[in-house]
């Protein structure tokens, strides 16, 4: 059994072995390391260790190893490898990973890769890129397990102990007529419990859930959640089984789309959701934020506009601008809070545009309480301070106003982004919570020249 070393400790030791300039001690270091841990560690290397490493690697591990690094690495790499090496390790890796790590580079380069390919290999991953990027096509696999309908679960199990070792799983089984049309699935374990004459057509699952090649992985992921599957079998317009997603796949789906929701709602634009915070050189990382922060600098002059709107009213009651912090920054949570809520909701599929009105109205209630248990405190807040009651009231009431409106924008926004077919996780909570700062101000001193009668 591998024991599995910390990272750092597996770190330290290829950098000093690297340091010494020993191979040997290199090779050490990095037998009987688990690939996506050394892949790790690549990762962190500058571009003239890393070729140091990967040369080190036995093809096969180097193989998995160039599956599990992040794009800008595997694009070092292969960018510094002669082209047969790359081809031999390519053809040693799934279609689907080598579609995927191909898929972005510059046609030139793809072209030379796949003819340094076997051509069986290349074939597959071929036929895999004319699918579009990040969609069911580009994830699934086209060896899988098939059977006709009327075999025996002996025969089907005789079968199976000849099956190429190249075939990525076994776990579900698909059985398709002569021309390929898929008419059921039927698990490994069925087959194993099963009577031995038994036919697979009386115990195969007879309408499996099923996927376009054109369909967005998202969605994929989201079936495989929903039902529970260890694979889905993908299918043309016709029935004919084209392969298959193994859950492997869907979990790293998930990964890199919860890694772009995160990053987009923190304003952040984003790229290869897989590539690591010191793999991703300085100058993109700021090329990714300065868009926002440009997009909400300029935004939050609104703030500005208001006060320049209202100064004669601060000048008259100086008291109000200390409350200015505490309201907005109170906005601007309770909107961002709603906004990660509402995204997170429209992604998994429990509120659709159709719940609109009573999204609302639960926002509304909710943002109403919540503004009111908090304006409690606020109001005894600001008469601790030796306020009157007039503006302690001032502040209560626009705490209530302020949670309220926040709670129907942070609702409303994504669910307009959704209606105009852009993800809702674009409505970064920065952005909402601008948008609040200044309508919240505005509320606020509206409150306060109608009462304080400014």
């Amino acid at each position: 059994m591998a024991t599995v070393i910390p990272l750092d400790v597996l770190e330290q030791a290829v950098r000093a072995a690297l340091r010494s300039g020993d191979a040997t001690e290199l090779r050490l270091a990095l037998e009987g390391e688990h690939p996506a841990d050394i892949a790790d560690v690549l990762d962190r290397l500058d571009q003239e260790e890393q070729l140091a490493v990967f040369q080190a690697l036995p093809p096969e591990i180097a193989a998995d190893v160039l599956s599990e690094t992040t794009p800008d690495t595997t694009r070092r790499l292969i960018q510094h490898l002669p082209e047969a090496v790359i081809g031999a390790l390519l053809d040693r890796m799934a279609p689907d990973d080598v579609a995927e790590i191909l898929g972005e580079d510059v046609p030139e380069l793809r072209a030379r890769l796949l003819a340094a390919m076997h051509a069986k290999e290349a074939a597959e991953v071929r036929a895999l890129l004319t699918y579009p990027p990040r969609s069911a096509g580009r994830l699934m696999t086209e060896r899988v397990v098939t059977l006709p309908p009327q075999i025996s679960a002996a025969s089907a199990l005789e079968r199976l102990r000849a099956l190429d070792p190249a075939t990525e799983t076994a776990n579900d089984l698909y059985v398709i007529d002569e021309q390929g049309i898929l008419l059921g699935v039927v698990s490994l374990h069925s087959v194993i419990v099963a009577p031995p004459t038994q036919p697979i057509a009386q115990i195969m699952h007879r309408e499996p859930i099923t996927v376009l090649p054109e369909t967005d992985q998202e969605e994929v992921a989201r079936l495989v959640a929903q039902y529970d599957l260890l694979t889905i079998p993908v299918i043309d317009a016709d029935g004919r089984l084209l392969g298959s997603i193994t859950v492997d796949d869907v979990i790293d789906v998930l990964i890199q789309e919860s890694t772009e929701d995160v990053l987009r709602l923190g304003g952040v634009e984003s790229g290869p959701t897989d590539e690591s915070y010191f793999s991703t050189p300085i100058p993109r990382m700021v090329r990714r934020r300065v868009g926002w922060l440009l997009a909400l600098f300029l935004t939050g002059t609104l703030t500005i506009n208001v006060l320049g709107r209202f100064e004669e009213e601060l000048d008259q009651v100086v008291a109000l601008a200390f409350f200015i912090p505490l309201l907005i920054g109170t906005g601007g949570n309770t909107g961002a809070q709603t906004v990660s809520t509402m995204v997170r909701a429209l992604a998994l599929g429990e509120v659709r545009l159709r719940d609109a009105w009573r999204v609302l109205a639960r926002e509304f209630c909710s943002g109403l309480l919540l503004g009111s248990l908090l304006a409690l405190i606020a109001f005894g807040f600001a008469l601790a301070l030796g306020n009157g009651t007039a503006l302690a009231l001032v502040v209560a009431l626009s705490v209530v106003a302020v949670c309220t409106w926040a709670n129907l924008i942070g609702a409303l926004v994504p669910l307009l982004a959704r209606k105009l077919n852009f993800d809702p996780a674009l409505v970064s909570a920065p952005l909402i919570t601008t948008l609040v700062d200044a309508t919240g101000l505005a509320m606020y001193l509206a409150i306060a020249k109608t009462i304080l009668d400014l």
